[in-house]
């Protein structure tokens, strides 16, 4: 026992003489330098991830999302100025009225376990990565359809660590707060199939002449054949690619027993009929020859503020929530400004409109801008204005670039329970 306890006091001896040795002091505070890095890179990544996770957004925007959402603009004393929606070539139906061929098509594709997780596939995310670091550049993304509808209604779409992170989150939530028929009904209605399509009824009717309801199982499988790349598979152009493609789909669907086997055998030997009209001319039958009234013939101020607003406030509540914007702008005032450019710019041909991207026209009263017009010729409006019935003493007329507007001065944002952003 003695002699145990001889060993050991020499031992410490030993390590107490190596850690007072130069190389071990040096690869102490080697290490010891290192964990503190990794100590304060890992805190910062942790602050930084929950950061991001704050800035999703909230539960409100993700349960009251509406395709058909509408920003409306009021003057200073509470008149109508305008209205701003999403101009897309979309046509809105539930999910009742889409053909289970085309969601068991879909769900085969994009995302095999959809009714099962919640929010992020693990699996197929892991397998994405190995396929990823295999192949040494991105063939796969591994996104859910949960992950796809974050991105494409409440987020972009830049390839960057901040917006796959806040993706993440943004899945998790709208699972917990969202049924799974209403993500997959966001997910058909908000994909887009080419020509400026967005929404599988519409496509359904570009393509096909039917209605989604009435697609069948090898139509299905064809449209979603499409989804890959919607400009590399053109029917029109690439039908052959598109079958092979769609051969694909079928197998698919039939791995993960969406079809049986004889529902498999028939769609696979079943012709694609396509409408062999021009596009303009299925857009003019199906009511989307033009866009939408509102932006026929906008006004100069409210595509401005329309950029203002997306910029600050984001595409979900601009477009999927819809704000209440009171301004400072005067109605009356703003409609003779807008008269007054009109009328000169058609003495000019179209010159005044032509600049109208970098130059605005602002009618100041005292510190109040009561309107907005888009010119680069500032001296020759102000010379109309008084004969046109602007009281030209009345107001200070200033010529500004459009970025150093300060619109929060002229601004002033609700959303639709009336709470100031």
């Amino acid at each position: 026992m003695s002699s145990i306890i001889l060993n050991i006091q020499e031992l410490l001896v030993k390590i107490d003489l190596l850690m007072n040795t130069g190389l071990t002091k040096f690869i102490f505070r080697f290490i010891s330098f290192f964990v503190i890095i990794l100590i304060i890179v890992s805190t910062g990544t942790v602050l930084w991830v929950h950061k991001l996770a704050k800035e999703i957004p909230p539960d409100k925007v993700i349960t009251d999302f509406s395709h058909n959402a509408v920003t409306t603009i009021y003057d200073n004393n509470g008149y109508f100025l305008t209205s701003i929606q999403e101009d897309k070539k979309q046509i809105w139906v539930p999910l009742t009225q889409i053909s289970d061929s085309i969601k068991k098509a879909i769900v085969a594709t994009e995302d095999p376990y959809f009714f099962r997780h919640s929010g992020i596939d693990y699996r197929q995310t892991w397998e994405a990565v190995k396929d990823n670091l295999r192949l040494r550049r991105l063939v796969r993304g591994g996104s859910t359809i949960t992950q796809q509808v974050a991105k494409n209604i409440y987020l972009s779409s830049e390839k960057t660590i901040t917006r796959k992170i806040k993706e993440y989150f943004l899945a998790k939530r709208m699972e917990t707060l969202l049924p799974k028929e209403r993500i997959i009904e966001m997910y058909l209605n908000e994909i887009g199939w080419g020509y400026g399509i967005y929404g599988v009824e519409l496509a359904s009717r570009f393509y096909l002449d039917k209605h989604a309801n009435e697609v069948n199982t090898s139509e299905g499988a064809f449209l979603t054949a499409m989804l890959r790349n919607p400009a590399y598979y053109n029917p029109y152009k690439k039908m052959e690619s598109i079958m092979k493609r769609q051969q694909l789909v079928l197998k698919l669907m039939l791995r993960h027993n969406l079809i049986s086997q004889e529902e498999y055998d028939n769609a696979i030997s079943q012709p694609i009929e396509l409408r062999r009209d021009k596009p303009h001319k299925r857009f003019t039958q199906i009511g989307l020859d033009r866009p939408n009234s509102l932006r026929d013939t906008p006004p100069c101020y409210a595509g401005l503020i329309e950029g203002y607003l997306y910029k600050t406030f984001g595409r979900d509540l601009l477009y999927n929530v819809g704000l209440t914007v009171r301004t400072t702008l005067d109605n009356n005032l703003q409609n003779k400004l807008d008269d007054i450019i009109d009328e000169i710019d058609q003495v000019n041909k179209g010159s005044l409109k032509r600049a109208s991207d970098k130059i605005g026209l602002l009618l100041d009263e005292g510190d109040k801008v009561r309107a907005i017009g888009c010119t680069e010729k500032g001296d020759e409006v102000t010379g109309w204005i008084k004969r046109l019935g602007i009281p030209y003493n009345s107001y200070r007329y200033e010529i500004k670039f459009i970025d150093n507007i300060v619109w929060k001065d002229i601004l002033l944002v609700h959303t639709d329970e009336d709470r100031l952003l």
